[in-house]
């Protein structure tokens, strides 16, 4: 019974050396696997990185547009404000030369009257020579 039982011991001996055998290519597969996986994991990492410096350039500026629209919203705040207030300036001012306009009309109209010669003398010469 002992030499069944040493045959026995040999033979789960061997399949087990079989099996072992069998994991160990298996684990060198997955080593492998495991590399190429770490290999890709780094890339993406790499890939990962570039993409959020590029979304934090872009939001930067983003940021440096957003205050510069804000700028010029300001700025043409400011320049609708000023154009309002000469066209206000601009309105007193035609006002103004149209009374102005007015007034010298009326004054040329008066000194016209009054320098109008109300009849023209003729010399006593001239009237016996005609």
């Amino acid at each position: 019974m002992t030499i069944r039982y040493i045959l026995r011991l040999r033979r789960q001996l061997a399949e087990a050396l079989q099996e072992n055998a069998r994991l160990e290519q298996g684990l060198h597969s997955l080593d492998g696997e495991i590399a190429d996986v770490r290999a890709a994991n780094t890339q993406l990492r790499a890939e990962a990185q570039v993409a959020v410096e590029r979304q934090v350039a872009a939001m930067e500026t983003i940021d440096q547009l957003t205050a510069r629209r804000e700028q010029l919203g300001a700025d043409l705040k400011k320049a609708i404000d000023w154009a309002t207030e000469v066209a206000r300036t601009n309105a007193c001012i035609d006002q103004r030369n149209r009374h102005l306009a007015a007034d010298n009309e009326r004054l040329r109209r008066e000194l016209l009257a009054r320098t109008r010669p109300v009849a023209r003398v003729i010399p006593l010469q001239e009237r016996g020579a005609a």
